[in-house]
């Protein structure tokens, strides 16, 4: 979490090329990024989620296995219910953090993948096109609407 962007990118780039010569894995392409991003999301979605976790009250997951719940139903119908607002939470930080997400975004994908971000900045450095402003039109519109929807969600809820 704290390591920068590109210190990170870098690394990772080094120990794909690293584990790629002893074992053949982890060709660059969309699967290294995939795997990039992962492991940079990972301490995000973490600190979101353990909040959540913590306030949990372990006497209702004790009453569920005393009801004869099994640990898979357990968790199935009494924990994840529990901690879905916090597991929503780290999803939509993750994705919203992998989007903006460039460098490491650059450095581990492989020839002829695309990502969103990538994309953009190769048609930026070709010149702004009227595409590209459509899609940056729609992002602040998705985000100005997600924004709202939010608000009004936790209106509703209070």
């Amino acid at each position: 979490m704290f390591v920068p962007d590109d210190v990170l990118a870098a690394a990772l780039v080094l120990f794909f090329g690293l584990v790629r010569s002893w074992t053949g894995w982890f060709e660059r392409g969309l699967g290294t990024m995939v795997v990039a991003h992962v492991t940079f999301q990972i301490p995000f979605v973490a600190i979101v989620v353990k909040p959540r976790l913590t306030g949990l009250d372990p006497a209702l997951e004790e009453a569920a296995s005393d009801l004869g719940a099994r640990p898979k139903q357990v968790f199935r119908h009494v924990t994840l219910p529990l901690m879905m607002p916090g597991v929503l939470a780290g999803a939509l930080l993750a994705s919203t953090l992998s989007l903006d997400d460039f460098v490491v975004s650059f450095f581990t994908i492989g020839p002829g993948s695309t990502t969103l971000p990538i994309l953009i900045y190769s048609s930026v450095k070709r010149g702004l096109t009227p595409e590209i402003h459509a899609l940056s039109t729609l992002l602040v519109l998705a985000a100005a609407v997600g924004t709202v929807l939010v608000t009004w969600l936790r209106r509703e809820e209070s």
